[in-house]
C-alpha cells in the first residue's frame, strides 16, 4: 500500500510509472485544484467528472456573464478539454456524468451505479477523488459514491483499489481553509508536496485554462499539493460538528439533509444486495 501510494502521488518528473488510476471530481477544474503539477502523470489514467459545473438556477451562468446555461456549460466543457490537452490527456481518457451541479447528492444511488461499472471495466489500482470534509456538497457526494463503489468492487470482484484524496478545502475560523485536510481520527499516511517554481508555473498555465473561474480558484489555488490515503468515513454524521461549509451557503443542500440522503442511499444499497 504505501509503494503504491507513493507512486501514485508522486511529482510528475519522476521516472516510476503512475500506476493504473481513476481520477472522480465533482466538477472541471477539481483535478487541476488536486494535482495539477503533476497532472501530466495520468495520461493514461480516466478521468469522471461527476457535474457539468453549471447549476441550474442560473445565478452562475448570470455571474459570470453567459446568456444560458447552455453557454455556461459548453464554457465549462471547452475549458476542461483545454486544460487536459495541455496536460496530455487524450480526449478518450475523460467522461463526464452530466448530473447538474450543486445536484450530486441528491442522486447518491445512482452515482453509485454510475461509478461502480466504471471501476468495474477499467480495474484501477488507485482512485483519486475528494475527502469527506463538508467544504461543497458535490465534494461530499463524490468521496461517499466512490467509497460506496469501491465497497461493491470489492465485493462483487474481489477488488478494491486504493482510495487517495487530494486536498481541497473546508470551514475555518476566518471561514475557509484551502489545501488542508480537515483532521480525521483515523490517522492515514500523508504526503505534502511544496511546490517548486517550474511546478508553480506548470499549475498556473492549467489555471488559466478556466476561463470562467479565475476568481473562484484564485482562492483555493495552494503553494503545496496535498495527499492521503482516505480514512473510514462514517457518512451518516456530519465530517465535524455544523455547520459545516456548505451550510453557509446557497447550495441547496445542508450537512443534515445530506447525511438523511447517505442513509437513504444505504438503504438502497442493502436492499439490492440483499436482492441478489
Amino acid at each position: 500500500m504505501q509503494g503504491l501510494f507513493e507512486s501514485a502521488t508522486a511529482p510528475e518528473a519522476d521516472q516510476r510509472p503512475a500506476p493504473k488510476s481513476v481520477l472522480v471530481f465533482a466538477h472541471p477544474d477539481d483535478e487541476v485544484v488536486a494535482l495539477g503539477a503533476r497532472l501530466g502523470r495520468f495520461a493514461s489514467a480516466h478521468f469522471v467528472h461527476v457535474t457539468d459545473g453549471a447549476p441550474r438556477n442560473e445565478n452562475d451562468s448570470r455571474a459570470h456573464g453567459f446568456q444560458s446555461l447552455s453557454d455556461y456549460r459548453n464554457a465549462r466543457a471547452s475549458e476542461l478539454r483545454r486544460a487536459l490537452t495541455l496536460a496530455g490527456v487524450p480526449p478518450a481518457a475523460q467522461e463526464n456524468l452530466d448530473l447538474p451541479d450543486q445536484e450530486a447528492s441528491l442522486r447518491l444511488y445512482q452515482l453509485i451505479n454510475r461509478l461502480y461499472p466504471i471501476f468495474k471495466k477499467h480495474r484501477p489500482q488507485v482512485v483519486f477523488t475528494h475527502p469527506y470534509e463538508g467544504g461543497h456538497p458535490d465534494h461530499d457526494a463524490c468521496a461517499f459514491a466512490v467509497h460506496r463503489a469501491v465497497s461493491l468492487l470489492k465485493a462483487r470482484e474481489g477488488l478494491e483499489p486504493l482510495i487517495v484524496e487530494g486536498a481541497f478545502y473546508h470551514a475555518a475560523v476566518d471561514g475557509l481553509e484551502p489545501g488542508a485536510f480537515l483532521p480525521h481520527p483515523q490517522q492515514t499516511q500523508e504526503v505534502v508536496f511544496q511546490l517548486q517554481p517550474a511546478e508553480r508555473s506548470r499549475k498556473q498555465q492549467l489555471v488559466r485554462c478556466f476561463t470562467s473561474q479565475q476568481e473562484t480558484l484564485r482562492n483555493l489555488i495552494a503553494d503545496c499539493e496535498r495527499f492521503r490515503i482516505a480514512p473510514k468515513y462514517n457518512f451518516q454524521i456530519p465530517p465535524h460538528a455544523p455547520p459545516v461549509l456548505y451550510d453557509n451557503y446557497p447550495w441547496g443542500m445542508t450537512s443534515q439533509r445530506f447525511c438523511e440522503l447517505v442513509n437513504e442511499a444505504d438503504q438502497m444499497l442493502a436492499a439490492e444486495t440483499s436482492n441478489v
